[in-house]
């Protein structure tokens, strides 16, 4: 169980889901059948491709997995990369539902302590669900560009939160670049990216201090430096 009580192998509906439907006349309708064997499909593909790769999971591999027939399979994904899209908009939609969360805790609370609480539930997530974080952070890179369009609308989500206060100051569109929340938001996923390849996916909630801290440092030397440019040219430098 993880810190908050939650089962960190729950799928991606964050439900518990029958792994293997009873045979014979069972009286569950079609609907129901078809979801769960999808929820069983999006489940597998990211524990498969977190142990094998993108390029190196088939089709079977996931299908045994799950243990759903080939022909199930087909009849509810286009293709693996269909699946791996799938998988990865719920995924996403998880996640960001754990961070708005998060943020509601902390509506009136200061810039810092909204981001700080942001990489908290978006660190403990991927820590808790390592497949989860393997396949959204590591193995997105080789999926296609389908996949990495995917990763940079899920990126860009960011944005707005990281950026919001900073960019309502006064004279904030004289010293703010544009470019501060990629940058920012670049290189907390680098951090994160480096940790998954490494093996140490559990030690992500480590790092919220460290990342928030420099997240807030990105927004405060953009300030800093052009106080001390505009400084420098009143002096005649």
């Amino acid at each position: 169980m993880s810190a908050d009580g939650e089962d960190p192998g729950l799928p991606l509906s964050g439900h518990p889901v029958t792994q293997h439907l009873p045979k014979g006349r069972h009286g569950l309708s079609r609907a129901f059948i078809a979801s769960n064997q999808r929820e069983r499909l999006l489940d597998a593909i990211a524990n498969v491709v977190a142990e094998k790769g993108y390029a190196g999971t088939r089709v079977a591999d996931i299908t045994e997995y799950a243990g759903v027939s080939r022909k199930t399979f087909y009849e509810l994904f286009t293709d693996k990369e269909d699946c791996f899209l799938a998988a990865y908009d719920a995924i996403t939609q998880l996640l960001m539902g754990r961070m708005a969360k998060g943020l509601l805790a902390v509506a009136d609370a200061s810039w810092e302590d909204r981001v700080s609480a942001l990489l908290g539930e978006f660190l403990r997530f991927l820590a808790a669900e390592p497949a989860f974080a393997r396949m959204c952070i590591v193995e997105v890179l080789g999926s296609g560009p389908k996949g990495l369009a995917r990763r940079d609308a899920a990126i860009e989500a960011f944005f707005p939160v990281v950026d919001q206060i900073p960019r309502s100051q006064p004279g904030a569109e004289r010293w703010l670049s544009e470019t501060t929340p990629m940058f920012v938001t670049g290189g907390i996923l680098e951090v994160v990216y480096a940790a998954i390849r490494r093996g140490e996916v559990e030690t992500l909630p480590d790092l919220e201090a460290d990342l928030t801290r420099l997240a807030f440092r990105a927004y405060l030397y953009h300030k800093e430096w052009e106080s001390m440019a505009r400084a420098k040219q009143a002096d005649g430098h």
